[in-house]
């Protein structure tokens, strides 16, 4: 049975789309064998609705880094301790955007998607995903703080190819130079959305604390993240 050679967890509208479109620039990194970046699986496999099999069967062991990225895992409650029992060896990527610009971003696509309104789940469910500094002491706990590869979008997005050459070098391999890394994302939303009365407020309240965390334990550099200022 194989396994993934990486795996990116988050989070959900931090650019993820994009990182791993360069990741898989590398000749020797690329997507399973069905080509999709976000499975959207293991977590069904923490579960135990799916079949371990179903999912590593996608990442046989051919010579090729195999990975994919579904930003929804950071917040899944039991995927930290399934990964830790079945990938003990693989790093894991984590992307974090200034999470009140993440939040607008995800409302965006929601409303896109015609689920904003009047609907409270999403907005709970996107407020709890900017919860960064929780949801990374809970993957910490279980895969050690050594194998969680926390980067800031929004460097990532200014300086690509020093933040790609981490996750290549930590695979073994030899960076390449990167191609194209300006282009945008093929999932950014251009739906409008409107800030509910307060809601940019309390998200800032509630997210400052949780960046100071990020930068006390972590050890990373937010001043990108202007609303948090």
């Amino acid at each position: 049975m194989g396994a993934p050679s990486w795996l990116g967890i988050g989070a959900q509208r931090s650019g993820t789309t994009w990182f791993t479109a360069l990741l898989c620039q590398h000749p020797q990194v690329d997507l399973g064998t069905n080509d999709v970046k976000e499975q959207q699986l293991f977590h069904r496999v923490a579960d135990g609705l799916v079949p371990e099999a179903e999912y590593f069967d996608l990442f046989p062991d051919d010579g090729i880094r195999r990975g994919e990225f579904s930003p929804s895992y950071l917040r899944h409650p039991s995927m930290s301790a399934v990964v830790a029992r079945t990938m003990p060896d693989a790093p894991i990527v984590v992307l974090l955007r200034d999470p009140v610009e993440r939040y607008r971003s995800a409302m965006r696509l929601a409303a896109f998607r015609g689920r904003s309104y009047p609907f409270p789940v999403p907005q709970q469910l996107q407020t709890w995903a900017g919860m960064y500094a929780d949801q990374l002491d809970a993957w910490a706990h279980f895969v050690g703080r050594d194998r969680l590869k926390v980067l800031v979008y929004e460097q990532a997005r200014t300086e690509p190819q020093p933040a790609v050459d981490l996750v290549w070098r930590d695979l073994g391999l030899e960076p390449v130079p990167l191609q194209h890394s300006e282009r945008p994302s093929p999932t950014t939303s251009k739906a409008s959305w409107d800030w509910p009365e307060g809601t940019r407020e309390m998200l800032q309240v509630l997210y400052r604390p949780q960046a100071r965390r990020l930068v006390d334990d972590w050890g990373l550099d937010l001043s990108a993240w202007e609303s948090l200022a």
